[in-house]
């Protein structure tokens, strides 16, 4: 939406169409919304300030063309539109200045994430990725330390900033960072808080004690036992909603995950193929992709028979 439609907007001066179209907008988005709110009552507020002098523009015109040259004036005048365009100029003014206000408030305040039945990925403030599960309810307030309370489950996406770090609360457990990709698992009516790292490092902190985490290690505190304890991150595992990474995964549990993931019938012909372990990432791939890398690698077989089962075909492992 553009400063000077929102401008003819807040002063009053649009026509029926201008209007439809930043209603239109407002309705759009609860943030849309708040901006055209916060807007209004501010210009509102404007108006106990000093008043715009009115412009007499032919007077001005007038003084100015005495003090000019007969030869400077073969030049055409375009007369200015008068005192409502000068009032909606003002206000296109004002509106722009208070529209920096207020995104930069919406910019440093907090926001509030909330996913019932979907995944939900979107960027915060600060520019870190979060993928927040089904299920799932997240606070974020980036000031000089910037901070999430999380409810349920969430991967993150940090961006560096060694001056301000990224801080998870997550009921008893507390997850500092200052740059890394990991996951924290802490629903309400779970016994045990989790926290995973893909990469980078983070320090988790509990009443029991504390534990930096690397790549590959997870962290489970226990709320009944008020216990902190490290362990190594499983063979199989989702990162958000569609990041896989495989650790000498058996294809067995290769199998299973995929099958969780998309919903797909995978069978293995022979027997021997169960014993493959595979080690691979995929981020964001379609289930025919990572069928094809699983094929290449092991010299199996991949046959559709429907659109959700295929069988895995190959001498094993």
């Amino acid at each position: 939406m553009d400063s000077e439609r929102l401008a003819r907007y807040v002063a009053g001066e649009a026509d029926a169409a201008e209007r439809a179209a930043v209603e239109r907008w407002a309705a759009a988005a609860p943030a849309n919304r708040r901006e055209l709110e916060a807007m209004q009552a501010l210009w509102a507020l404007s108006a106990d300030g000093p008043a715009i002098p009115e412009v007499d523009v032919d007077a001005a015109w007038a003084k100015l063309s005495a003090r000019i040259g007969p030869a400077e004036r073969t030049g055409r005048v375009v007369p200015l539109h008068r005192r409502p365009a000068v009032r909606w100029l003002a206000a296109a003014a004002v509106v722009s200045a208070l529209a920096l206000t207020v995104l930069f408030r919406y910019e440093q305040g907090a926001q509030e994430l909330t996913t019932a039945t979907a995944y939900l990925t979107t960027t915060l403030h600060d520019s870190s990725h979060v993928v927040l599960s089904p299920g799932s309810h997240l606070q974020a307030r980036m000031g000089d330390r910037r901070r999430v309370a999380l409810r349920g489950e969430a991967y993150f996406e940090v961006a560096r900033d060694t001056v301000r770090p990224f801080i998870v609360e997550a009921g008893e457990v507390r997850v500092t960072v200052l740059g890394t990709g990991f996951e924290v698992i802490a629903y309400d009516t779970s016994r045990v808080v989790l926290v995973r790292v893909r990469h980078g490092r983070v320090r988790v902190e509990a009443d029991s004690g504390r534990v930096e985490l690397l790549a590959g290690e997870e962290a489970g505190y226990d709320r009944a036992a008020r216990r902190l304890v490290r362990a190594e991150v499983p063979s199989s595992v989702v990162w958000g909603d569609r990041i896989l990474q495989f650790d000498r995964a058996s294809m067995a549990q290769v199998a299973e995950r995929l099958h969780t993931l998309f919903g797909v019938r995978i069978d293995l012909r022979n027997e021997a193929l169960k014993r493959c372990e595979l080690t691979a990432s995929f981020d964001n791939e379609p289930i025919e992709t990572i069928l094809q890398v699983i094929s290449d690698t092991f010299g199996m077989k991949v046959e559709r028979v429907a659109k959700d089962h295929f069988i895995l075909d190959g001498d094993g492992c």
